[in-house]
């Protein structure tokens, strides 16, 4: 779908799409013939009068494309109006590893996120016009809150409560919001997990148990938004220490899980070292938890983890557009005081984030906003979302945000 929309925006350029789930690709492709394959579907030699474009699915399942791919970049390196190629696949880390070691130097990696809510809202009403989040705003250095109004926003009120509600149950996949029962979005996370578990784990060859690698994430999905205990962690798996790290990197390294790491600011001062885990999509987080009704889920502790959890995508989701270094950590006392995320931007812009689900404020997360505020000078302004009313407290420098307005 991403790739088709690209298409419709370049219909100056000549395309080539192969898609190499077709075994009688590979073949060939395994044959040294991927520059034949691209001059017959183009109808035109490599270099004559139209650029070509060559968009290539599924590139993981034939490793021997990388090594050609290679060979036609150098070949035509310097003449841009040449051949270009994008490739795309569901196995984010023979994809990665694939790439990295066949075309060092002339690849850019992108990972598709999944929607956040402004895109969730644009795909449940089409009549959705999108206006200026405070997501988007908050994140440059020139923002100055007092200024910012949300009447604009108040207009798509309810179908933004709503988009949210779906994606702290069902997460932000465009199969599962599109998918129009409960039963249809269970089905298909039930299935991403199996495919993943089957397929892409099963493939690896230091992976020896599937069973030990689903319980690890059941236990993740379980813990998500707390700070990491390795030690109960292994003891409940019956694992050493060194198997489930190695688990959990690879967890990691295809993009469902993320550690946050403490904030270290200008005091330098040794806060608490562990980090946060995450379970990145909700979606998953509801399948193996087996907690997929917003109803119930609203009257368990765990909905307050689910809204971090979709805070913290949003925020990666921005800043992944954003040309400066970045990162996301969190702040925590070794007294107890903790703010949930901290962005900076940089090296002089710091923001700190405290998210909590309840419609009234909370005088202790307000506190640790201040404590921050107070500790860290590049930070000069700190962001309470949750459920209540917008709200811009001058005087302690905290914006006040409901969520359904990020």
């Amino acid at each position: 779908m991403l790739v088709q929309h690209f298409i419709q925006q370049h219909p100056d350029c000549l395309w080539v799409l192969l898609n190499l789930d077709d075994r009688l690709l590979r073949d060939q492709i395994e044959q040294q013939k991927l520059r034949e394959l691209i001059q017959v579907a183009a109808k035109q030699i490599i270099g004559g009068d139209r650029k070509i474009w060559v968009a290539i699915d599924e590139a993981q399942k034939c490793p021997a494309i990388f090594e050609q791919i290679k060979i036609l970049y150098d070949e035509y390196k310097d003449d841009k109006d040449v051949i270009k190629f994008i490739l795309t696949g569901s196995g984010q880390l023979s994809l990665h590893q694939l790439s990295a070691e066949s075309l060092a130097g002339r690849v850019c990696i992108f990972r598709v996120h999944e929607f956040v809510l402004r895109e969730a809202m644009q795909l449940f009403n089409p009549a959705y016009q999108v206006v200026s989040s405070l997501a988007d705003k908050i994140l440059r250095t020139d923002f100055a809150p007092p200024a910012f109004k949300i009447d604009e926003c108040l207009f798509w009120y309810k179908e933004s409560l709503l988009a949210l509600s779906e994606l702290l149950v069902f997460g932000g996949f465009p199969e599962v919001l599109q998918s129009a029962t409960k039963n249809s979005k269970q089905q298909y996370l039930s299935n991403y997990l199996q495919t993943y578990l089957e397929k892409d784990i099963r493939d690896l060859e230091t992976i020896f148990d599937l069973r030990l690698y689903n319980n690890m994430m059941r236990i993740l999905a379980e813990q998500t938004g707390s700070q990491r205990s390795e030690q109960a962690i292994a003891e409940s798996l019956c694992c050493s220490r060194d198997t489930l790290n190695k688990y959990r990197g690879f967890l990691i390294a295809t993009l469902l899980y993320e550690e946050i790491y403490p904030f270290i600011g200008s005091s330098l001062r040794q806060l608490v070292k562990s980090p946060k885990g995450y379970l990145l999509n909700n979606g998953l987080i509801s399948n193996l938890t087996g907690i997929d009704d917003f109803a119930v889920l609203e009257k368990t502790a765990l909905i307050g983890h689910r809204l971090e959890n979709w805070l913290l995508n949003e925020l990666k989701v921005r800043l992944s557009l954003i040309a400066e270094r970045s990162e996301i950590t969190y702040w925590r006392t070794r007294g107890g005081a903790e703010v949930d995320f901290v962005v900076r931007i940089g090296s002089d812009f710091v923001c700190p984030f405290e998210v909590t689900y309840a419609k009234k404020i909370q005088a202790k997360k307000i506190r640790n906003l201040m404590s921050f505020l107070a500790e860290e000078p590049k930070a000069q302004w700190g962001y309470y979302v949750y459920l209540g009313d917008f709200y811009c407290d001058i005087a302690q420098k905290i914006v006040f945000i409901p969520a359904w307005a990020m």
